[in-house]
């Protein structure tokens, strides 16, 4: 699907009805945009969700006992 839509102020583009629905894109919704082929390329953003358990804190201790031993 193309559409033609116009830049307006300060490089604000309007994403037509139809692709927003299409791509999942909401009012606050976050994407991604880049350079790709002398294009702009805009994708929906998805972060990925991972359980990390215990397992932030262990990293954390981990690392201020690196830092400590680093400071002695």
């Amino acid at each position: 699907m193309q559409v033609i839509t116009r830049v307006g102020r300060k490089g604000v583009i309007v994403i037509p009805k139809k692709l927003r629905e299409s791509l999942g894109i909401k009012e606050g919704s976050h994407v991604t945009m880049e350079i790709r082929d002398n294009a702009i390329v805009i994708k929906p953003f998805k972060p990925r969700r991972v359980k990390l358990g215990g397992k932030a804190s262990q990293i954390v201790a981990r690392l201020k006992r690196e830092e400590i031993q680093l400071e002695d």
